[in-house]
């Protein structure tokens, strides 16, 4: 079952994104979106996350999970 950022839940802020360091296998990214409301967002690798669910559990906007 892949996981998946709701950006509607997401702060969408690298310095505070917990699942970014999370993340064993770095799928975790922030991107530069300058038509994201706040100019970024949080994107998973598919081709990189193995679905471990570190990152469901240290999101602190509840934002992953998994679809």
């Amino acid at each position: 079952m892949p996981v998946k950022v709701n950006q509607r839940k997401c702060p969408a802020q690298e310095q505070i994104c917990r699942a970014i360091p999370a993340c064993p296998n770095g799928a975790i990214r922030y991107e530069v979106d300058e038509d994201a409301p706040l100019g970024g967002k949080i994107v998973i690798d598919e081709q990189r996350c193995d679905e471990c669910g570190a990152c469901v559990q240290a999101c602190c906007g509840q934002a992953i999970e998994y679809s």
